[in-house]
């Protein structure tokens, strides 16, 4: 089955997450929204990846998901999130993706980096009020890896 996994990294997280998938998915191409361009018509299933900021993935993400609703409804479909509160996913989908979209997709979160020396500013600002926040105490936010095998398996499984 070949996939379009298709990313939006700003500090390098999703990035990763997004080149893990594509080693472990056999017919699969890796694009960047922010700098490649997609046909789609030549993909059987896509896989969308971008990170959380303030509860919203990347503008440029959304922008193409609005933008391709039709031909992204005609393949198999999963998303995936780098953040760091996990537990929030559901939210995540709702304020991010037209529910047709999310419908019938394969949802994971794959954790979360922060690594301040790479964040902007505002970016920095806010990490560190998360941080000093009661939902910010005591979190492990790292990234999960692992989930990439869980991820591939119930995208691709025999038993659809």
């Amino acid at each position: 089955m070949k996939t379009a996994i298709i990313y939006a990294s700003t500090y390098g997280s999703t990035k990763k997450i997004a080149q893990s998938l594509h080693d472990q998915i056999p017919d699969s191409v890796l694009f960047d929204v922010k700098k490649d361009a997609v046909d789609l018509s030549l993909f059987d299933a896509v896989i969308l990846g971008s990170s959380i900021y303030v509860g919203q993935i990347d503008k440029q993400l959304k922008t193409f998901t609005t933008k391709n609703k039709s031909e992204l409804l005609t393949k198999k479909r999963g998303i995936f999130f780098c953040c760091a509160f996990e537990e929030n996913v559901h939210d995540y989908v709702s304020a991010n993706y037209l529910p047709e979209l999310a419908d019938g997709a394969i949802i994971m979160t794959m954790g979360g980096e922060m690594d301040i020396s790479k964040m902007s500013f505002a970016h920095k600002m806010i990490t560190r009020m998360v941080q000093k926040s009661e939902q910010g105490k005591n979190r492990d936010v790292r990234l999960h890896p692992e989930k990439i095998s869980d991820f591939v398996s119930q995208m691709f499984s025999q038993t659809e």
